[in-house]
């Protein structure tokens, strides 16, 4: 899958909280992670952004 990099970190946003707090499937956490919908659809939003910041490792 390719994916394109078109929004910058601050424009994308942050989190306030975990969307993992009030699933329905908890109790199965982390076990439960790789077949989540939501996390998957965060994981993609978050792959789109480009970092806003440059760090050297000098």
């Amino acid at each position: 899958m390719t994916v394109r990099r078109d929004k910058f970190d601050f424009e994308i946003g942050y989190f306030i909280k975990s969307p993992c707090r009030e699933c329905n499937t908890r109790e199965k956490f982390p076990e439960c992670i790789d077949e989540c919908p939501v996390l998957d659809k965060i994981q993609t939003i978050l792959a789109r952004g480009i970092s806003c910041c440059y760090s050297s490792a000098e």
